[in-house]
């Protein structure tokens, strides 16, 4: 089933968390990472338990001609499998 943030983005597996308006009226849409599979590592497929780091960087773009702020509270996370090549990855 497609979520309403993944029509509103384009990006599946997203979440909207909240949606408040700043100070000059923007509207701030916070969004997270609703897929439990993102927690999995891509190489070896184990599903990670501690978080590396939070990042977020997505693009600030107009959404039906409105300015839209994007906060996506996106991890990086550890590898739990010693033997990985692959130390950490994010969602």
């Amino acid at each position: 089933m497609v979520n309403d943030t993944t029509r509103l983005l384009g990006l599946d597996g997203l979440v909207a968390e909240r949606v408040e308006l700043d100070a000059a009226g923007v509207p701030v849409v916070d969004l997270s990472t609703g897929c439990e599979q993102a927690r999995c590592c891509q190489r070896c497929g184990q599903r990670a338990v501690r978080v590396k780091q939070w990042t977020t960087r997505p693009r600030n773009l107009p959404i039906g001609g409105r300015p839209v702020r994007l906060r996506w509270h996106k991890r990086r996370w550890y590898c739990p499998t010693a033997a990985c090549p692959r130390k950490s990855f994010t969602e």
